[in-house]
């Protein structure tokens, strides 16, 4: 199977730096993209997490993702888009660990790489990693890229 570039995006605050930076990626190596959007859980029932498709998008979430469609299609790049609704370090997670051909994960994270958006995230990124053997790739301000293992 050929290896692929995971961007991980969270709905509630997509990161157009991490996606120009996967998308250049895949172009870059020839490689495909898997763009996995994470909802934010809801209120109420966990086990229901409401609608969960292109349809139950907010406008501004629908415009974003058209955006990464687009450049893909300029690039050359194909995407497979997945959705997801829950906590977005243990959607990336899941979605990860099931599978097999993953060359690296990008995601957006603070100017400060020592602050988390997602406490205790980095820690199971890192433990992914090991698993998967993947690169993570965090996308910080101004673009600036920084391997997950350096921080």
């Amino acid at each position: 199977m050929n290896k692929r570039v995971l961007l991980a995006i969270d709905l509630d605050r997509p990161d157009s730096r991490a996606a120009s930076y996967a998308v250049q990626l895949a172009a870059r190596l020839k490689l495909s993209l898997v763009l996995m959007a994470v909802f934010p859980p809801r209120a109420g029932d966990p086990a229901d997490p409401g609608d969960i498709s292109l349809g139950g998008l907010a406008e501004e979430q629908g415009l974003w993702l058209g955006k990464v469609r687009e450049r893909c299609q300029q690039e050359g790049v194909s995407l497979e888009i997945f959705l997801a609704a829950g906590a977005f370090c243990d959607e990336v997670l899941a979605f990860a660990r099931a599978q097999s051909a993953l060359q690296f994960i990008v995601m957006g994270w603070p100017e400060d790489a020592r602050r988390e958006k997602y406490p205790g995230c980095a820690a199971a990124l890192k433990s992914l990693h090991q698993h998967i053997g993947a690169e993570i790739l965090l996308v910080r301000g101004q673009g600036k890229v920084t391997r997950l293992t350096d921080l």
